[in-house]
């Protein structure tokens, strides 16, 4: 009887509980993805900041601006980058001027464009602007990248940070499953908990009477 008692109330918590993380758990991911989001954006921000500045100092001490793309380059095949997060520059006429991929120089990237959730701008606007701007960049292909874009000084180029968007949601994801590891076995013991003093509660309550 007592036995039965406990698993009644044990699965009565169970099942609440169930609920409470099918609730849960979707609100929790969508809040790991917008900061998984702002982290791999500042990140690209902060990267596209320093190579900008770099560039920016070497034209404006009066370098050959053929050298300089050159420089950067030759830096960029040689520097560890990969199809998940790299970095190029962009000038404003729709065009990719310096890539570790050297297949992709002058790619023409008409129709692309990048979105922040307040403004959508071409995807090279910003180089011809001046102005740093963060967001998602969408391909015409649909492809999307989380991309910051930092202008470099003299010349319409900018620094063009890039983050396969597909990898925040893996990332989300990954913390999650990490926290479903460290609190579920924690959730159970205290339904067994208590289970156990919610029975033992009634019993003596019965007893009593």
């Amino acid at each position: 009887m007592k036995q039965q008692s406990f698993l009644k109330v044990f699965a009565t918590l169970f099942v609440i509980t169930t609920v409470v993380l099918v609730i849960v758990t979707p609100l929790l991911e969508h809040q790991l993805h917008n900061a998984m989001f702002q982290l791999n954006l500042d990140k690209n921000r902060e990267q596209a900041e320093r190579l900008a500045t770099l560039v920016s100092i070497e034209l404006e001490r009066g370098e050959d601006s053929a050298k300089v793309l050159a420089d950067v380059q030759n830096m960029l095949e040689n520097t560890l980058q990969s199809s998940e997060h790299f970095a190029c520059i962009i000038e404003h006429e729709n065009k990719v001027i310096a890539h570790p991929k050297p297949s992709n120089i002058n790619k023409d990237t008409t129709g692309w464009t990048m979105d922040n959730g307040v403004e959508i701008k071409t995807f090279t606007q910003s180089a011809g602007e001046g102005i740093p701007f963060g967001g998602v960049q969408t391909r015409t292909d649909g492809s999307q990248d989380i991309n910051y874009q930092i202008p470099i000084s003299t010349k319409p180029w900018a620094v063009s940070v890039h983050t396969k968007l597909d990898i925040v949601e893996q990332q989300a994801r990954k913390v999650l499953l990490q926290i479903g590891f460290i609190v579920l076995p924690g959730l159970l013991l205290i339904i067994v908990i208590s289970a156990l003093l919610i029975t033992r509660q009634k019993h003596q309550t019965i007893e009593h009477n």
